[in-house]
């Protein structure tokens, strides 16, 4: 577990892309100075309980940052609209601290506009359109997420693939395998969920493997002290199965960072 500090996330200066695992399927990026997050959960239930997320579940290890620490953010993409992706805590609370702008499928931005964000704060995201901020361009890309109790369809969830400072960001968002996904090549950084609702095993290393993804960095596991099944992923049994896992597989710890040389 690694603690973010607030000043380097949000480093101006910075000439890397750095890209920090915030826990579940958050990330937080610097690239070259632009900050983005994805599906943060950076917040506590109660301000006076260190230790229980917002989500109401006990939490493995300390947030690495909140969301009160951060006051300049260019992006928040959002792939679907469940509570451990849409913070009722983190989302009002950058929407009151920064200026950003919130990407996400229309059922998604329904929940946004529930928060107080106006819509001139929410981008859509449709599958294939390109939206452009400042230097980082945004496409967002097809999902299918389907559990027990709760149904989200295609097009009502997406992964966002992400280009700034030369550098190509894919976070695929929770979805099953889609023959779509097999298409995509040439990404940096690929932000993989393992939890069990979402790839199989066999699926991620499929996944990894042919789009030739030069780093791979799980997600969506190891967060919360709980053993519902949308918790529980196990990144080390995937190793096995990732050609050059060594080289090309990161399994982070909660606040560490991957950094990758600007283009």
């Amino acid at each position: 577990m690694g603690i973010i500090d607030p000043r380097e996330l949000l480093d101006l200066d910075a000439v890397a892309v750095s890209v920090w695992w915030l826990g579940s399927a958050g990330f937080a990026i610097n690239a070259a100075g632009s900050v983005i997050l994805i599906d943060p959960l950076i917040e506590l239930h109660d301000d006076t309980d260190p230790v229980t997320s917002e989500i109401g579940l006990p939490l493995l290890v300390p947030l690495p940052v909140r969301a009160r620490n951060i006051d300049r953010v260019d992006l928040v993409l959002v792939t679907h609209d469940h509570s451990d992706h849409t913070g009722t805590r983190t989302i009002p609370e950058l929407a009151q601290r920064t200026h950003a702008l919130f990407v996400g499928t229309e059922r998604t931005g329904h929940k946004l506009r529930q928060f107080g964000i106006p819509d001139t704060r929410i981008r859509a995201a449709r599958y294939g359109q390109q939206i452009r901020v400042g230097g980082i361009t945004v496409t967002p890309t097809v999902a299918k997420h389907e559990e027990d109790l709760i149904h989200t369809q295609r097009g009502d969830c997406c992964g966002f693939l992400i280009q700034a400072a030369g550098v190509k960001m894919w976070h695929t968002g929770d979805s099953e395998l889609l023959e779509e996904h097999l298409k995509m090549r040439d990404v940096d950084v690929l932000m993989l969920p393992i939890a069990q609702h979402v790839f199989t095993q066999e699926d991620a290393a499929r996944l990894a493997n042919v789009t030739k993804a030069r780093h791979i960095v799980p997600c969506h596991y190891g967060t919360f002290d709980s053993d519902l099944y949308w918790c529980a992923g196990d990144p080390v049994s995937l190793t096995p199965h990732i050609e050059n896992a060594s080289r090309r597989y990161h399994v982070l710890a909660i606040g560490e960072k991957l950094v990758i040389p600007a283009r």
